[in-house]
């Protein structure tokens, strides 16, 4: 079984000069080209000579080009051909096929991919880099068929989003490649649809930590940035490399970081700030200035001219020269990280380590009640003693809650048919004659020993003694700000929310959002233990406890700086 390694090569309008030539593989990137990346890539799984398959017909000086710049390329030739001459390969072979539009983050990992290639029969694999959108979070409005607005949905990237941006690679069998005789293709999405739509079995691994979208002048620009601040190192922050054919004006001043490819000419009097590329061959007139740009091979700036953040190709004037004025969001996993204000890392990693020590001691001191517990609900109910339900900690990751079961066996099932009894606000779900609920189970929740169960994820470190309530995926996505707030800290067994509401039985959504911000705010030990202690008094008496009693007055000043507001009047607002 042998593995061969083709390149895709494309035309970029944005690339393209005055003859509409173009190529995105001659790219430069510090040293090198785009392709010269892309060879050191894939070489430690296709050690053999590599093929660029062009989806234009390429010309001699071109294939001349892509030679100069990568010799270890051995045929450069049209997908039509290419395709034609692989049916003359022998049946196990595998072809790799890298779309150089869709630029991986980070090397692919091929150890998986080997394993794939392993087994019996195995179909085309594509390795896909998911949609995003900034934020994570992008919305859709649905329409009646009247064409009326009835709800706009919001999707998160990584929960509800399932669509891809681009395909970085693509493996397929030459047995498939020939039996399915596809004839051309543009790119691999392409060829994805052909091959699954002549049944052949495919399957998409995910691109993790994303990809960059090189049809966009601008993701070209942060690659290009990226690449030159892995060549400098962490120390060297100016570089400024010039091949040994280039030639730089004395009178010229260069700002690293840049890098001036062969041939190229930099004239008197210019100026070229980086981080910037000058292509092979390619020209900065005299008394221009050039700051974060790249230049294609052969591209000319014109004397006296400024460009910032561009792409610039062929002569220059307003249309081969690419301003790009916002940085594009590149086809990475944007996750959520911890929020700034969420108190200190020393302080929350202290907390972590308390946390889990407190809760397995108190799991020791109480097993003999929680086996009693546990006894008792398998007695008086069929099921599990415990419901394990997914909720989300602290960067979007999901876990299992453990709690003691308090419902019957279909209580999932049956909350659809009692939406319309729903006699809370936001997304949650409460009914104070709740016909699941068991009898027992109806005892455990009004002394809260149905939330005992979660002192295991405590230890386990997806939840804290004190935090915001932990909530499912489907009451985080009401709200972007709060979601990512909420979730820069782990969730707790109580927090500020579940003591100070002003009305234990009805559920104020935004009550709830501004109890979990002020939490995440102002996240400390004085303020955790005040909850532990607010906790109990809340579970002996039944009764809220004022948040002034729980935070500083500072924490509680409205939008003026200067003014204070009592706690009665603070408790008059917010009830």
């Amino acid at each position: 079984m042998g593995i061969f390694a083709a390149l895709l090569d494309r035309r970029p309008d944005y690339l393209e000069d005055e003859a509409g030539h173009a190529s995105l593989l001659l790219v430069p990137l510090t040293t090198g080209s785009l392709i010269c990346e892309l060879h050191a890539r894939v070489e430690a799984v296709c050690r053999d000579s590599i093929a660029v398959v062009s989806t234009f017909e390429p010309t001699p000086s071109y294939a001349a080009a892509i030679r100069g710049a990568c010799p270890q390329v051995k045929d450069v030739l049209p997908v039509h051909e290419f395709l034609a001459r692989f049916s003359a390969y022998d049946l196990k072979d595998w072809l790799v096929i890298i779309d150089p539009a869709c630029f991986p983050l980070a090397p692919i990992d091929w150890a998986p991919i080997e394993a794939e290639l392993a087994r019996p029969q195995a179909g085309a694999l594509h390795i896909v880099a998911l949609d995003e959108h900034p934020g994570g979070t992008t919305e859709r409005v649905q329409l009646d068929p009247a064409g009326r607005v009835r709800r706009i949905q919001r999707y998160y990237d990584s929960h509800t989003w399932a669509f891809t941006r681009g395909i970085a690679c693509s493996i397929v069998p030459a047995a498939a490649l020939v039996a399915a005789n596809c004839v051309e293709f543009r790119d691999l999405r392409e060829l994805r649809q052909e091959l699954m739509l002549r049944g052949v079995p495919s399957r998409d691994l995910p691109l993790v930590p994303g990809a960059l979208d090189l049809e966009n002048p601008g993701a070209l620009l942060h690659l290009a940035e990226v690449c030159m601040r892995a060549t400098e190192g962490a120390e060297e922050t100016h570089t400024v490399d010039v091949a040994q054919t280039a030639v730089v004006d004395p009178t010229a001043e260069l700002i690293g970081p840049v890098f001036v490819h062969d041939d190229a000419l930099v004239e008197a009097g210019a100026r070229v700030i980086g981080p910037t590329v000058i292509g092979r061959g390619a020209r900065v007139g005299r008394d221009a200035i050039v700051a974060q740009c790249v230049l294609a091979p052969a591209a000319r700036v014109r004397s006296g001219s400024t460009h910032r953040h561009a792409v610039i190709a062929g002569t220059h004037s307003s249309a081969s020269a690419i301003e790009v004025h916002d940085d594009p969001a590149p086809m990475a996993e944007i996750g959520l990280q911890p929020a700034e204000h969420a108190g200190s890392s020393s302080y929350t990693g202290v907390k972590a380590v308390v946390d889990a020590a407190i809760a397995a001691v108190s799991l020791v001191i109480l097993s003999p009640f929680l086996l009693l517990t546990a006894a008792l609900i398998k007695l008086e109910s069929r099921g599990p003693a415990l419901y394990g339900d997914l909720r989300e900690t602290i960067g979007g990751r999901t876990f299992r809650c453990w709690k003691f079961r308090t419902m019957c066996r279909d209580a999932a099932a049956r909350q659809r048919e009692l939406l319309n009894t729903n006699e809370v606000d936001g997304p949650q779900f409460k009914m104070d004659a709740d016909p699941r609920v068991t009898r027992l189970g109806a005892w455990l929740r009004r002394l809260s020993i149905d939330e005992l169960p979660q002192l295991i994820n405590v230890v386990r470190g997806e939840m804290s003694l004190v935090g915001p309530r932990p909530s499912p995926f489907r009451e985080n996505q009401i709200c972007i700000p709060w979601r990512e707030a909420r979730l820069s800290v782990r969730p707790g067994i109580t927090g500020l929310w579940q003591v100070c509401r002003a009305e234990r039985n009805s559920g104020d959504f935004h009550q709830w959002i501004h109890y979990d911000l002020l939490y995440v705010r102002n996240i400390s030990f004085a303020v955790d233990v005040k909850l532990i202690g607010a906790t109990v008094l809340t579970l002996l008496s039944g009764k809220r406890v004022p948040v002034t009693w729980v935070l500083p007055a500072a924490a509680l000043r409205p939008a003026a700086k200067d003014e204070t507001v009592s706690e009665d009047a603070y408790d008059s607002a917010h009830a």
